[in-house]
């Protein structure tokens, strides 16, 4: 009788071998899928969350900003109205005029011209040629020492360029001229 205790101790310390292996091996399993179903979780929340922001910043948060302001119709100070638009131009590759050290330089810029509603961009983009030919001519009497030497040089540029243009015109139809890249060399 006690060799048949013996046995059947024997057995039921294998069998709670057997279940504290397959305990740690089921635990050991779970883990990478527990990390297989939270990565993309996390990942889907934050692609939604993101989503969520940006629809409540652009929904609510940005028209709050503007409420009770009217957009001005001509700019000074880098404000656009509703109906203005930003006709970009094709870049300007000019020759400057010969400054003090006789050397031959070019100016490499390129900008976009705010107008006042779309009548007056597409009357831009059909005539580019006027714009072209203002911008051209006016850079050509420039040395690099008239646009680099101050710091006002660029928006003095700015000015002379827009009301260049609005001359050819004849009109005032363009309000702003952003240089968006120039390089002189």
């Amino acid at each position: 009788m006690a060799k048949k205790e013996k046995i059947k101790a024997k057995a039921k310390d294998k069998n709670a071998e057997a279940t504290d292996a397959t305990k740690v091996k089921d635990s050991a399993e779970r883990k990478p899928l527990s990390l297989a179903i939270i990565i993309p979780v996390i990942a889907v929340l934050v692609v939604v969350g993101s989503i969520a922001g940006t629809i409540v910043t652009n929904k609510f948060i940005a028209p709050l900003v503007v409420v009770g302001s009217e957009a001005p119709q001509a700019t000074t100070h880098g404000k656009i109205g509703e109906e203005q638009v930003i006709v970009p131009m094709e870049e300007f590759l000019v020759n400057l005029a010969k400054g003090d050290n006789k050397k031959a330089e070019y100016m490499r810029i390129t900008m976009s011209l705010l107008t006042n509603n779309e009548k007056d961009s597409l009357e831009l983009t059909q005539n580019v040629a006027v714009v072209r030919d203002s911008v051209v001519n006016t850079l050509r009497q420039k040395t690099s020492g008239d646009i680099l030497d101050t710091p006002e040089s660029i928006a003095s540029l700015k000015l002379e360029l827009r009301e260049v243009i609005n001359n050819a015109y004849g009109k005032g139809i363009v309000g702003e001229v952003y240089i968006t890249d120039f390089v002189i060399q």
